[in-house]
C-alpha cells in the first residue's frame, strides 16, 4: 500500500454504515415478511427478525464486497476495498470481513488503530477508487 494514499475519514464510514444499514434493514424486513406468509399458511418453524437482518447484512456485505469490491454506500463515496499490498483480497479476506463486519464491536477498532476491526483482521483497507462511479 502507497503510504501517500489518502484514508477513509470516520465521516465517510458513518455515512458507508447508515446507507447499507438502511438498505439491510428494507432486504431484510421483505425477506421477513415473505418467512411469515409461509410461518402463518404452512406452519414454518418463526424465526426472529434480528436473524434475517443479521444474515442479510452477511450475505449483502460478503457478495458485494466479493464481487464488486464495494457496497452500494462504497459506490456513493468513490471507496473500494483492497489488500494491504493494494491489490484484490483474497475469498478469505472477504469470508473474514464480512463476519467481523457484522459483529457489534467493529467500529470499535477506530479507538485503537484508527480503522475498524473489520479491515484490521482482514488485513485489508478502504481506498478511494480511481474509476469513476
Amino acid at each position: 500500500m502507497n503510504p501517500t494514499t489518502p484514508t477513509i475519514g470516520d465521516g465517510t464510514r458513518i455515512l458507508h454504515f447508515l446507507v447499507d444499514t438502511i438498505i439491510v434493514f428494507m432486504l431484510a424486513y421483505l425477506l421477513y415478511g415473505w418467512w411469515n406468509f409461509y410461518v402463518m399458511f404452512w406452519n414454518f418453524m418463526p424465526i426472529r427478525f434480528g436473524t434475517f437482518f443479521f444474515g442479510t447484512m452477511w450475505a449483502y456485505v460478503f457478495l458485494f464486497e466479493w464481487i464488486f469490491l464495494r457496497t452500494p454506500a462504497k459506490w456513493l463515496t468513490g471507496t473500494k476495498v483492497v489488500s494491504e499490498k493494494g491489490g484484490r483480497p483474497n475469498i478469505f479476506q472477504f469470508l473474514i470481513r464480512a463476519t467481523v463486519h457484522c459483529t457489534l464491536i467493529s467500529m470499535f477498532g477506530l479507538a485503537w488503530n484508527g480503522k475498524p476491526f473489520h479491515d484490521t483482521f482482514s488485513k485489508s483497507n478502504l481506498i478511494y477508487s480511481k474509476t469513476p462511479q
